[in-house]
């Protein structure tokens, strides 16, 4: 009885525990967040001075709702954070979420890891490459007209770069469309039932390790509990089985009747 009442405490644990990791999972809800403003800067992380480039006005993000002044979101194939009073979170997709342009350079040059000559250099890019647009970004002010830089990528030998590009040497991107679609905007009430745990904050790569990690040792302790039950019952079964002694009376062989 005991043992009966150990293994159903065993399986509650572990259906509590991964209900939970579910709930975990089903918080994280995600919305199309769109830039209705100019300044809005696209984040790698939650500072100030991670600012990798000013997201272009009227399209969208795809932000993680949290309790936190950022919001996690993806932008294109980037992964980053927004600030969230900066954007409006919207219940609806967007047929075309992220702006879509590209550009080339007039003359041969590089991505650069900041938008400086005096930074690194990523990747070299000639007058032949297409680079595609992200963002622009005050840097380095090489000529008298702009010190304005383009956060772009660019696809060389199979692999996907990313740096900034000086405007003046491209042909400009003064053409953008404006995104005209907007949606019901989310209220606080939509977000009451998800707010952020101290589960919600972990990854989707450690909640798949914590799943494991609870199932594996609860699928062994309960094996090896099951286990020696079988082998005690084996052993009796064996234990149980009689023998019986054969008595010779000349041709012909008598049982014992008492180890009948």
């Amino acid at each position: 009885m005991k043992k009966f009442m150990f293994v159903l405490g065993l399986f509650s644990f572990l259906f509590l525990s991964l209900d939970a990791t579910n709930s975990c999972f089903a918080a994280e809800k995600e919305y199309f967040a769109k830039v209705e403003t100019s300044g809005v800067q696209f984040y790698s992380s939650k500072d100030d001075l991670s600012a990798l480039f000013e997201l272009p006005a009227t399209y969208f993000v795809k932000a993680s709702i949290s309790n936190d002044a950022y919001l996690h979101a993806t932008y294109k194939n980037l992964n980053g954070y927004v600030k969230k009073e900066q954007v409006s979170l919207m219940k609806g997709t967007p047929s075309q979420p992220y702006v879509n342009a590209t550009f080339k350079v007039f003359v041969s040059n590089y991505l650069y890891s900041n938008p400086s000559q005096a930074s690194s250099t990523t990747i070299d890019i000639s007058t032949s490459d297409i680079l595609s647009y992200y963002g622009t970004k005050n840097g380095q002010q090489l000529n008298s007209q702009t010190n304005v830089w383009y956060f772009a990528s660019v696809e060389k030998n199979g692999q996907t770069f990313f740096g900034y590009v000086f405007s003046g040497i491209t042909d400009y991107l003064t053409n953008i469309p404006q995104n005209t679609e907007t949606f019901e905007l989310v209220k606080d009430s939509d977000l009451s039932d998800q707010t952020e745990t101290p589960l919600t904050k972990l990854s989707t790569k450690t909640k798949i390790l914590l799943i494991i990690s609870i199932a594996v040792p609860s699928v062994l302790i309960l094996y090896f509990l099951i286990k020696p039950s079988r082998i005690s019952i084996s052993a009796n079964k064996n234990k149980n089985k009689k023998t019986h002694r054969k008595i010779r009376h000349g041709d012909y062989y008598e049982f014992d009747e008492n180890e009948l």
